[in-house]
């Protein structure tokens, strides 16, 4: 277990989950900059995990791997504040927690084992992820450091259609428990959340055509950017009196600027 040198405070640690691909890792990248260190949590992308672990180490931080299937949300939230724990000694200042999976179904034909695959990721998770940390901050010594977790809803939440069914449930029971989970854990520490637009490209599209699509549909005439959403959950960890915020980063994307009232034409 590493150990600080005396008289000196060690660095912030962020926990960012999926974060050895596409969003995630963009995430967990842009804390790397501001001088946390990393524990890059990774299912099945073992490889690029490592590689990415190495990559960050140049930028003079510390950086070390967990790999857990999040199948289990109590097991996986505890094995990877354990991890922290293991590594670096100390449990982390700042948790983004981006894992998800983005699988297609729809109400007409709810698929049962998919529902609750996608109620475990993206909502089980991270209520018990926040249980476990409170557990541990409250069995030990008083701890007056600022911490925060953040969550990752959809901007789907304020862009309601009949797409992505499971998905989209539990990330609209994520942002109405995101009220709750910040009462609940205001002294110990901060709950908010950022619900991403259309970003990184799915499902067989390009990356040029998902954002030509979303550009010719929002309001404003762009699409988000990755580094636009990484920006944000720095900012949020690193804004003490945001507690219980939920911002949207979707370049207005949930204001489809070709909706009108039906009364009126196009």
């Amino acid at each position: 277990m590493p150990l600080s040198r005396p008289g000196s405070r060690p660095a912030p640690l962020v926990i960012v989950t999926g974060s050895a691909k596409r969003l995630g890792r963009c995430v967990i990248e842009a804390f790397a900059r501001q001088a946390y260190d990393c524990l890059i949590h990774a299912n099945r992308s073992a490889l690029e995990a490592q590689h990415l672990a190495a990559e960050l180490k140049l930028l003079g931080v510390r950086a070390e791997v967990v790999l857990h299937a999040i199948n289990d949300p109590q097991t996986a939230a505890n094995a990877l504040l354990d991890a922290a724990l293991q590594w670096f000694g100390r449990l982390p200042s700042a948790s983004v927690l981006c894992a998800a999976s983005y699988d297609a179904d729809d109400a007409l034909a709810p698929n049962p084992a998919l529902m609750q695959q996608q109620l475990a990721l993206n909502f089980l998770f991270p209520v018990h992820y926040c249980a476990a940390l409170a557990q541990r901050l409250q069995a030990g010594p008083v701890d007056a450091s600022d911490r925060s977790v953040t969550l990752f809803t959809d901007y789907k939440v304020q862009r309601v259609n009949p797409d992505f069914f499971s998905y989209s449930l539990s990330k609209h029971a994520l942002d109405g428990c995101l009220p709750y989970l910040a009462v609940s854990y205001a002294r110990l520490f901060r709950v908010n959340a950022i619900a991403p637009g259309p970003v990184l490209a799915a499902h067989g599209m390009t990356q040029a055509a998902l954002n030509d699509k979303v550009d010719g549909a929002s309001a404003s005439g762009r699409h988000p950017s990755p580094e636009d959403i990484a920006h944000t959950a720095v900012f949020l960890a690193g804004t003490p009196s945001l507690v219980g915020q939920a911002i949207c980063v979707d370049a207005g994307a949930r204001f489809d600027a070709r909706t009108r009232e039906v009364c009126l034409n196009d």
